[in-house]
């Protein structure tokens, strides 16, 4: 509402002159008020003791940036190069239009989420990417995974000055406002480290939160290391040999004693 009053203000002080210029002006105002504060992206990766993982993420973007046509070929990109990655099975890929924005919605699940690791760094620099694709290749980012005995760090690196430069212009930052991307992770144990905004739930959940105003002086940087616990069943199986080796020195013990015993008769 302060933008649109804004908006009215300049509109009714400025000397229109021309139907033409009152015309421009007008569209210049709905254009960004359509664009401000609704470029928004919500990550959520769901870490599991077992080491599986769960990725859901919803972006919206205004239609004004993302047309039917281009919407379509990031939902094809991402059909294509994220279902192409091994261990990673993609369970939701569609975009929607609701009330001005393309909705797109992703769900990957992977039963190692070392499988993360390099998902989308590889390309042909000699073929040129799609819309969809230079979209999609910029919001995932680079992703780390580093496994060391009984710890995980997980490190991503997301650039987004290119998009913000080629598709919002050089004066595309006045007008973002408050326009965010929002990444959470879920941990089985809490973090021994992370440069997180927000850490709950006793250090188990991770939130960081990063303006896209800001993406223009420098990429995204999210990182946190956390032990991996010990399964059940890890416990059960150690206690299982351990029975099974007293038993075994219990056998061993008791054939020796009956062996001396029938030597000394």
């Amino acid at each position: 509402m302060a933008l649109l009053f804004s908006i009215c203000r300049y509109v009714s002080f400025v000397q229109l002159g021309t139907p033409m210029k009152f015309v421009s002006i007008v569209f210049l105002s709905l254009v960004m008020l359509l664009l401000s504060s609704c470029i928004e992206g919500e990550e959520e990766i769901f870490l599991n003791a077992d080491g599986s993982a769960r990725v859901v993420a919803i972006y919206r973007v205004p239609t004004i940036l993302l047309s039917a046509e281009d919407a379509e070929d990031l939902r094809s990109s991402i059909e294509v190069e994220v279902g192409a990655i091994p261990n990673l099975k993609l369970i939701t890929n569609k975009i929607e239009k609701h009330n001005g924005d393309r909705v797109v919605l992703i769900e990957i699940v992977t039963e190692d989420v070392a499988s993360l690791e390099g998902a989308l760094s590889k390309h042909n620099p000699a073929l040129k990417r799609s819309k969809g694709d230079e979209i999609l290749h910029a919001i995932i980012g680079q992703i780390m995974v580093n496994m060391d005995g009984l710890m995980v760090g997980l490190k991503r690196e997301i650039h987004l000055k290119p998009l913000l430069d080629e598709y919002l212009g050089a004066s595309g930052g006045s007008i973002l406002g408050e326009s965010a991307f929002r990444y959470t992770v879920h941990l089985p144990k809490p973090a021994v480290s992370s440069n997180a905004h927000e850490v709950l739930d006793d250090g188990r959940t991770l939130v960081w939160s990063h303006k896209l105003v800001d993406c223009w002086n420098k990429p995204i940087h999210l990182s946190m290391t956390s032990r991996i616990p010990i399964p059940w069943w890890a416990y059960a199986l150690g206690g299982l040999i351990l029975m099974v080796l007293v038993w075994l020195c219990f056998a061993m013990v008791t054939r020796l004693r009956a062996v001396a015993e029938d030597t000394s008769v």
